[in-house]
């Protein structure tokens, strides 16, 4: 029975919830996370390398959460109803890209920027060659990959295996599907910030739906855990306590 595989699901949830937490926490408080990526070279790679015994680790961290999220996105697929549906196919296959390039965005921290910031503490390059092999990869992998197109699959994820789940409401109750779309059209939103000019304003969106994206998928965690247990509750008061306090934390966390 596809029941036996709830738990493993839930958990493997809960690890890339942990995982998010941790690394976007540790780079908050020791990196100054993400407005120190708006700084000039200098004083992002200064700082990330001045504080690497905390960067490398949580950027490898982050970079092991696309994993997980694909590893989120097959399980979902194979052990629910989301199966039957068209949606959930193709959610499944725009999750897998989603952290495929989500991975590929954060992999250039702990090994080229880190090989970057040294070699310009020992001054053995000039500035300007550093520079362009800096703002380069940035551009590529940063914004070309890791936002550019990892911000429209996980937009499409969400979306997708939100409506899907809508054919599973003996494990999710609908307001989380529809809340869930939500969250995808708020990512479908808040990735146009990455084109400049007056649609910068929308950064702040992104840190407020990535935490409400959080808080949700431990609601999944919830409904799987439920579920495998005969619960009558697809979702208790308690558990959607937990996930609003969740979310209201995280937000003072990343906006204070």
């Amino acid at each position: 029975m596809k029941t036996k595989y709830y738990t493993y699901t839930a958990v493997i949830v809960l690890f890339h919830i942990a995982a998010m937490l941790a690394a976007g926490i540790i780079l908050v408080f020791a990196f100054d996370f993400p407005d120190i990526l708006r700084e000039p070279m200098e004083v992002t790679l200064g700082l990330f390398i001045a504080n690497k015994s905390f960067t490398v680790p949580a950027y490898y961290l982050f970079t092991l959460t696309g994993i997980s999220f694909m590893t989120v996105a097959l399980l979902l697929y194979r052990v629910t109803d989301i199966s039957k549906t068209v949606s959930g196919f193709l959610a499944t296959v725009f999750g897998v890209l989603f952290g495929l390039t989500s991975s590929l965005g954060f992999v250039r921290w702990p090994f080229l920027m880190q090989s970057l910031g040294e070699t310009m503490q020992s001054q053995t390059v000039d500035a300007e060659i550093l520079r362009l092999v800096y703002n380069s990869f940035h551009t590529y992998a940063g914004v070309s990959v890791g936002e550019n197109f990892a911000f429209w699959f996980e937009f499409l994820w969400m979306f997708l295996v939100s409506t899907s789940m809508l054919s599973c409401t003996n494990i999710f109750p609908k307001y989380m599907a529809r809340i869930g779309q939500m969250l995808g059209i708020g990512m479908l939103v808040y990735s146009l910030e990455q084109f400049g000019g007056t649609l910068a304003v929308l950064g702040p969106l992104n840190m407020m739906v990535h935490t409400a994206q959080l808080a949700w998928l431990l609601a999944i965690a919830f409904c799987l855990i439920n579920a495998r247990n005969g619960s009558q509750e697809l979702l208790t008061r308690s558990q959607r306590a937990v996930c609003v306090v969740l979310y209201f934390v995280l937000l003072m966390v990343s906006f204070g």
